[in-house]
């Protein structure tokens, strides 16, 4: 793939013979046509693609999420989705194909330069109600009270995320009704703070794994 400069009748798009024009996030290149195989995948290709298709399974619901948690961390050439896709293919997906597993312990929501937050924990306080806990250590460099703390659920026996984003650090604590449809549901939380701005996160923290009762 080939990176240009506009010339005098600006960015060259389309197909011309073997050689195709295209921009993104307002860089142009220009790249040559696939060669048409008739040879099958091989079994790391498919592994890769499986990897994939995993990946972007468990994340795409939570895109507009990865794009601010990792916002800090963007690159003028990837977007904080994608930098969750890698993580999450490189770090998150165990075994061997076709066997492969989700370590949700290794799976990342954001990555910055915030302050986490200290003794972030979960349990089910009472039937139908989570209670999140934390500590509300502040300064003024990189921990402040009114920073956003956004909390996320999965649902893996319903395979569905539940999204919070209505506490602060000062609060220290937050609960959340369930439904009592979850009664026997496996839990996965995680949970990050979120400067004022928007534009700085902390590193998310997984919070372990809960049975619902």
């Amino acid at each position: 793939m080939g990176r240009y400069v506009k010339g005098a009748n600006g960015a060259f798009s389309g197909k011309v013979g073997s050689v195709v024009g295209s921009s993104w996030r307002s860089i142009n290149y220009l790249r040559s046509l696939p060669k048409i195989t008739k040879k099958g995948a091989s079994e790391a290709q498919i592994a890769h693609r499986t990897k994939f298709a995993i990946s972007s399974q468990y994340l795409r619901p939570l895109k507009d999420i990865l794009n601010i948690g990792f916002s800090d961390q963007q690159q003028a050439k990837s977007s904080g989705y994608n930098m969750a896709v890698r993580a999450f293919f490189n770090n998150a997906i165990i075994g061997e194909y076709p066997d492969f597993e989700v370590d949700f312990s290794k799976m990342e929501l954001s990555r910055g330069s915030i302050n986490p937050l200290p003794g972030l924990g979960y349990v089910e306080a009472n039937p139908g109600e989570l209670s999140f806990t934390w500590q509300t250590d502040t300064n003024k460099y990189n921990a402040f009270a009114d920073d956003a703390v956004l909390l996320v659920i999965y649902n893996q026996s319903k395979r569905m995320y539940m999204i919070y984003d209505e506490a602060s650090r000062a609060d220290g604590t937050f609960s959340v009704a369930i439904s009592i449809n979850y009664s026997g549901d496996v839990l996965h939380a995680w949970g990050f703070a979120l400067h004022r701005d928007g534009k700085l996160a902390s590193t998310s923290q997984y919070l372990g794994t809960l049975t619902v009762s």
